[in-house]
């Protein structure tokens, strides 16, 4: 053996040492972020779960506008998201360097860009409430529900984007017990309104949807507070920043919108089926079940853009690929436990969620086909956020768009509804797209491209 090779292999050894005692400090740094944020997806799950649980003791038809009327709500709600993810990758990287002035202003930028996005998505969505419901093909037993649901959810848009935004700016100030806090209580209020509104008032159904813009003003008015605070009476408006956060943020909505459009276009297509009503009621109430497994998916989503736009701030490149890679393998073995619980109870739950045998039937299908995914989906999460976290929002902009628009929908309306293959082959379509989003993701982490994207 060559002098070369000895040495070669001392230092291999060394940075295998030195990684080995680095693994707890990354497994700490992961989850200390992470918890607060699962904290959060959890009681928004029982949030969610509330309303779907009222609308289906009103009947399938609130059951089904509710979930038509959610998904064109959170349809709007992306331009908030998308403004949300590049103030995360831009404010957490100030946070970490020295101009605090520059700080300031991006989070005052960052909620004043936020604050007119949503007055005018909520004027549009109250105005055209009726022509996106009906545009959508929901059944006519269903349509009136829909609309009336959508109007109030739109009044709710600006309070619910500038509390979207101000929650991602807490988080890349390392405060993510505050939204944390702030959330729980948002979740706890959206169901006591639920009860309060539903059972001792004339709204009826409308109660599903008031209580939610009642518990999201209550927590953008603390957020507010909040945010008042770390800005210290510093109200700078920065046309520079502002072109940066859009830089970074415009792909991430492209995703979140085409993600969105998705879902609504599939709710097209699962109309088209023969038994459409009761395969629309069985999405809905799989997707509220799913939301306990995303709970940690999506926490670690956030948590891992956060980790790597401090990080990246700080230029220590390394150490953000190997917090990247450690986040994203806790997120898998997370939801992969939980995929085995929800499989092995997915009856039971599905009985306590709905009472019709045909819903419930539907349901189950729903689950065990698309529980294969799951895994792959909290994988291609935590790959994603720790791009966006670094700024490279093109590549998983690309990567989303291709996964829905060239796999997902063409395949589920090719198997459901041209071969009338029905509900089943609709869902496998959907894992055939998770899957390949996720190599995607992953491939492109792995090959550190995403540090040719630092700002």
């Amino acid at each position: 053996m060559t002098l070369h090779e000895k040495v070669y292999i001392v230092k291999q050894k060394i940075q295998g040492e030195i990684n080995r005692l680095e693994l707890p400090k990354l497994l700490k740094q992961s989850w200390t972020v992470s918890w607060p944020m699962i904290m959060i997806m959890f009681f928004e799950f029982f949030m969610n779960l509330t309303d779907v649980y009222i609308a289906g003791l009103l009947g399938k038809e609130i059951k089904a506008a509710v979930g038509l009327s959610s998904q064109v709500y959170n349809f709007f709600i992306m331009a908030g998201h998308a403004i949300t993810m590049g103030t995360v990758s831009v404010v957490s990287r100030l946070f970490s360097g020295p101009d605090k002035e520059s700080f300031k202003s991006a989070v005052f930028t960052a909620v004043s860009s936020a604050c007119a996005a949503g007055a005018m998505i909520g004027i549009l969505g109250m105005i055209f409430a009726p022509w996106v419901i009906t545009a959508m093909n929901a059944p006519d037993s269903v349509k009136a529900y829909g609309v009336t649901l959508l109007r109030i959810y739109s009044f709710g848009l600006f309070f619910h984007m500038l509390l979207i935004n101000m929650n991602g700016v807490l988080r890349s100030c390392r405060r993510m017990k505050t939204t944390m806090y702030v959330m729980i209580l948002a979740a706890v209020l959206n169901i006591v309104f639920n009860v309060i509104f539903i059972n001792f008032t004339s709204l009826g159904y409308k109660g599903i949807a008031v209580s939610t813009v009642a518990s999201v003003f209550t927590a953008f008015c603390i957020d507010l507070a909040v945010i008042r605070r770390i800005l210290g009476g510093t109200y700078r408006f920065s046309r520079y920043l502002l072109k940066q956060i859009l830089s970074i943020g415009w792909p991430s909505g492209v995703v979140s919108i085409s993600w969105q459009l998705g879902a609504t276009v599939l709710f097209v297509i699962l109309a088209m089926l023969p038994n459409s009503v009761e395969v629309m009621a069985a999405y809905t109430t799989g997707l509220r079940i799913e939301a306990a497994i995303f709970m940690p998916a999506f926490a670690f989503n956030m948590a891992n853009a956060v980790i790597i736009g401090n990080l990246m701030g700080e230029k220590r490149f390394k150490d953000a690929y190997r917090a990247g890679i450690t986040t994203a393998a806790m997120s898998v073995a997370i939801v992969s436990v939980m995929v085995f619980v929800v499989v092995l109870n997915a009856r039971p739950i599905a009985e306590i969620l709905d009472k019709n045998p045909l819903v419930i039937d539907e349901v189950m299908m729903y689950l065990y086909i698309c529980m294969i995914s799951e895994p792959f989906i909290a994988l291609n999460l935590a790959m994603s956020g720790a791009l966006n976290g670094a700024g490279d929002t093109k590549a998983t902009m690309r990567y989303a768009v291709s996964s829905v628009w060239l796999v997902r929908m063409p395949l589920a309306y090719l198997l459901g509804v041209f071969f009338g293959l029905g509900g089943l082959s609709v869902w496998c379509a959907l894992d055939a797209g998770f899957f390949i989003h996720a190599a995607l993701s992953t491939r492109r982490f792995m090959s550190g491209k995403w540090r040719e994207a630092a700002i």
